[in-house]
């Protein structure tokens, strides 16, 4: 029995490990450590480039004087440094494996009395002359299986030699490599799999290359014979490489890069060619910009087959197989590698946008003092500024980007479906019987296993090696256990897992073994693709294009003035008809775009942009946010269909809060993914819980209002927790206390618990700096918001003080000279927005909030509302910093008769201009940025979705920004 261990795990429960990684140990405990023995191991004394560097080489070396096929150097053009480069590289290996290992070790010989540069020597020789016989005992898990993979990855190499010169006949003829001319070095330096085996660039003696691939290459050979078709009709042509396929192995042109002259039209074309072959992991690794073009260098990732599941079937609409699918699947287009835990983002699709200080989002390790016994391993993270770009010249060069990759995508797109039927059959019939990769987890989870691995406790400890391998098993918790137990096998060898499938097969195999079945053989899926594509679904694939591109940019901002005079009476009934083919035009943009989740009994949501950990936002599949997810388009199409008394529009909303309740109120395993997003009033679950409830109260749905207060109990302990980060209207818990304030009228916080956030946001208020903000969302007018809201269920002297004090605060130190209160504190510069979020329209909602809580007075207000209308507005229409998040605001305080006169003529302004139906449509069909592809709710089509429903139908008071139901 394998017990539980909460540090190997900590993202799973114990049920968790007991279904889904225990079963998994009768394997990984049957994994041998693999016997690999060597002798007459070569002493070195050369200069050291980095720390261990002998002792790597004299490793090394033995491998190489006990596995090298030295009847092999008669093909070589000079043996000696055809070895020499090959230890040197493989050095490096060893030092990736066992530097962590020796870190520790040599802490032992540190007796202090002598330098730990002297000790650094001491130990080096013992290793050395002993044949690293007490350390390869002690760390006997990392020894074995570093010395079995430069085994492998030397057996490799002699194969390709062998390989090689068997075909040296059909070498000259194809790449032009005479027969006569030896080889001069053999690059193998990228991913080793199926037993230390890699693709190889082979150097020859006059400076020829050419690449061998240790696996078919029937996908690069017949993509050949289809470019050849393609290239009768096309132009320019798609250019190629030249191809020699052996069935198991072969070999491929090498091509010189050059990125003078990166045709993004070109691409385009790529990439709409590889949507429909259902191609990915073309990244800018596979594709190489040369002088004729992008020429894809790796295709056996064409046809890829969707991910294996076991269980309930996946559903044919799912989003995520949509997603996956799509052009963005395809890896062609920007792709932003990030994670919860890193600052930064990488940028792998072939079209992104890379430079110098483009970096991984994972650690690496750093050495300190690395000749010494001091010697210290430190995880590093690369220091780059993450913030969303800015820079009008990197916006320029992006939309250019766009534009052309869209121009040769649409191009190409509408030329395959005006000849759809030749190009399905022609396909089926060149790829038959042809190889290709499946790839279950992207290359870098296996790599952070494999890092796990090195560690010092799992390279002496089997136990603990075995626990970390296991890992892998959280990546593929509803996939078959076959998979997972290949993956285990081949990362114990030290190789990324590979798999392959046939064009026609429904297999997956591990070298040539069955380790799991597909629904759908990658024929079956090619057929399925060539079914759906339409100009309907062209569209889509532009949109995924926009997005992927503009992923990086900061969120687009236009401020102007408005004058009185901007607004122009119209025939009311016209304007009727505007408005309600306003609503229309986007409830049917949101049913006709609407998908399952993975599986058709959870709730429906749509595919847009979603945030990376507030690294930028990249297609995907919405959460259940408010801000950006599923339930923000959910309310609004609910609130169209209702006042239009449209089935079909009411229908998806109910299909989401339907499944999202019986969810919450039966605890389902899919609770566990709603909770994981956070307790955030706009980015975690109260956000869906304030929706349920104000569906609930639109259709007086009795119960959905009942589940979603008894939900609360769900949140109760975190949301009162102390938390540093409390205060914050979008993903703190304050912003969900103040929800939980407007759906539960008997809601009262308690009395310590509201001492302990008082005290906390003295402490905010002391230790304001320069990056403290007014804004209601994320600094002090967000305080001022809550402590209102809270002072009018409950009067409290404490908190009408501090009310007192916030506000002067803002007053005195947010203020500038023309009187106008700002985001931050500066000298100079214009620093005023009129948005809610963080500008004045936000800090009225908050003043207001004050005065109804009769700590603050009407002129505070008023002075507010003067302001407005001495700034320049948001002219982009949408709820969270734009035009309609103003109008909101204005048009709740509106509603108070002793601010009726000073809103009105504003509101008119907005209404016939910037938040008008006119303006709205035009903005969201012919505009650019990142809200025009969203359905979201604050900063997409559902908030002006929402926002048109509610110019209809004024007694509706449904406000995301003020939470009133």
């Amino acid at each position: 029995m394998v017990i539980y261990k909460k540090e190997f795990y900590p993202e799973l429960t114990q049920s968790d490990f007991d279904k889904h990684i225990s079963p998994l140990f009768y394997y990984i405990k049957s994994l041998e450590l693999p016997s690999v023995k060597f002798n007459n191991m070569k002493y070195l004394d050369l200069e050291e480039k980095y720390p261990y560097y002998n002792s790597c080489r004299a490793i090394v070396e033995g491998i190489w004087a006990n596995y090298w096929d030295f009847n092999l150097d008669v093909y070589i053009e000079n043996p000696k440094n055809f070895k020499e480069a090959i230890c040197e590289s493989y050095s490096q290996i060893v030092f990736s494996y066992l530097i962590r290992s020796f870190a520790q070790h040599i802490k032992r010989f540190d007796k202090g009395d002598i330098s730990p540069e002297k000790t650094y020597e001491i130990y080096n020789k013992r290793l050395r002359e002993t044949d690293f016989e007490e350390f390869s005992s002690y760390y006997h898990v990392i020894w074995s299986r570093c010395i079995n993979l430069l085994k492998n990855k030397l057996e490799a190499i002699i194969e390709s030699i062998k390989l090689t010169q068997k075909h040296r006949k059909e070498i000259q003829n194809n790449f032009g490599v005479m027969e006569t001319s030896k080889i001069l070095f053999i690059d193998s330096g990228g991913d080793t799999h199926n037993h230390g085996k890699s693709v190889m660039v082979i150097e020859f003696a006059k400076k020829e290359k050419i690449i061998f691939k240790p696996r078919s290459v029937s996908g690069e050979l017949n993509y050949n014979k289809l470019i050849a078709k393609l290239n009768t009709f096309v132009s320019p042509k798609f250019p190629i490489l030249k191809v020699i396929n052996f069935s198991d192995y072969g070999f491929t042109s090498f091509v010189n890069t050059s990125e003078k002259n990166k045709n993004m039209y070109e691409a385009g074309r790529l990439a709409a060619l590889f949507y429909f072959l259902n191609a990915t992991d073309m990244h800018y690794s596979n594709i190489l910009w040369t002088d004729e073009g992008p020429i894809p260098i790796d295709l056996e990732t064409l046809f890829h087959p969707r991910r294996i599941l076991e269980g309930k079937s996946e559903s044919l609409n799912s989003a995520y197989y949509y997603l996956e699918k799509s052009v963005y699947g395809t890896g062609v287009l920007p792709i932003n590698l990030s994670k919860k835990s890193s600052d930064h983002t990488v940028d792998v699709g072939f079209t992104g946008i890379r430079d110098d200080q483009s970096v991984s989002p994972f650690k690496v390790f750093e050495v300190k003092n690395g000749f010494t016994s001091k010697i210290s391993i430190v995880w590093k993270k690369n220091k780059v500024d993450n913030t969303l770009s800015n820079d009008p010249n990197l916006e320029k060069e992006i939309f250019k980007r766009t534009e052309e990759i869209i121009k040769g995508f649409t191009q190409f797109y509408k030329q395959i479906l005006h000849n759809k039927k030749y190009f399905s059959e022609f396909v089926i019939e060149l790829f038959s019987g042809a190889h290709f990769r499946y790839i279950h987890n992207m290359t870098y989870r296996y790599e952070q296993i494999l890092r796990l691995l090195t560690d010092s406790e799992s390279s002496s400890n089997s136990e603990t090696a075995q626990f970390l391998l296991s890992r892998i098993g959280i990546l593929s918790m509803t996939s078959n256990k076959n998979i997972i137990l290949s993956e285990c096998k081949q990362l114990w060898r030290g190789d990324v897992p590979y798999f392959s499938t046939n064009f026609e097969s429904d297999k997956i195999y591990d070298d040539n073994e069955v380790v799991s079945y597909m629904n759908n053989s990658p024929k079956k899926e090619f057929e399925e693709k060539m079914k759906k594509i339409s100009i309907f679904d062209m569209n889509n694939q532009i949109n995924i294009i926009k997005l992927a591109f503009i992923a990086k940019l900061a969120d687009p901002h236009f401020d102007e003035k408005l004058e009185v005079t901007s607004a122009v009476e119209k025939n009311k009934d016209k304007n009727l008809e505007k408005l309600i083919n306003g609503i229309v035009y986007f409830a049917d943009n949101l049913k006709q775009s609407v998908l399952d989740d993975r599986y058709s009994h959870l709730p429906k949501t749509w595919v847009g942009p979603v945030a990376q950990f507030g690294k930028g936002w990249t297609p995907g599949v919405l959460g259940y946010d408010l801000y950006s997810g599923r339930v923000g388009p959910a309310l609004s199409l609910l609130i169209a269909g209702h006042i239009l008394n449209k089935k079909e529009f009411k229908n998806i909303a109910i299909d989401i809060f339907e499944k999202s309740a019986y969810i919450l109120e039966n605890q389902e395993y899919e609770l566990r993914n709603l909770l994981v997003s956070g307790f955030g009033a706009f980015s975690g679950v109260p956000g869906l819980l304030w929706a349920l409830f104000t569906a609930g109260d639109i259709l007086e749905n009795k119960k959905w209002k009942e589940v979603s207060l008894k939900s609360w109990d769900l949140l109760d302990e975190s949301l009162i927790e102390k938390d540093e980060k409390f205060f914050d209207m979008i993903s703190g818990k304050s912003g969900a206390i103040l929800m939980r304030y407007k759906m539960d009228g008997n809601y009262i916080l308690d009395s310590e618990v509201l001492k302990e956030k008082i005290d906390l946001a003295y402490t905010i208020l002391d230790n304001r700096n320069d990056k403290t903000t007014s804004g209601i969302a994320h600094g002090l007018g967000h305080l001022l918001y809550f402590f209102s809201i809270i002072h009018q269920r409950k009067a409290d002297n404490k908190i009408e003080k501090l009310i007192k004090k916030i506000s002067s605060i803002i007053d005195s130190e947010y203020t500038n000279s023309n009187g106008v209160k700002e985001i931050y504190i500066v000298d100079n510069g214009d620093n005023t927005s009129s948005s809610w979020c963080n500008g004045l329209i936000g800090l009225l909602l908050a003043f207001y909030e004050g005065y109804k809580a009769n700590v603050l007075n009407k002129d505070s207000v008023s002075n507010i509302i003067t302001q407005i209308k001495q700034v320049r507005l948001s002219q982009v229409p949408i709820l969270c910093h734009g035009s309609l998040g103003i109008f909101e605001i204005l048009q709740y305080i509106n509603k108070d008769q002793e601010f009726e006169k000073e809103t009105k003529d504003i509101l008119e302004i907005l209404r016939k201009n910037t938040c008008s139906p006119d303006f709205i449509l035009d903005y969201y069909i012919n505009g650019k940025g990142r809200y025009t592809l969203s359905p979201g709710l604050m900063a997409g089509k559902s908030g002006s979705l929402l926002h048109l429903c509610k110019m209809l139908e004024p007694d509706i008071h449904v406000s995301p920004l003020t939470f009133d139901i």
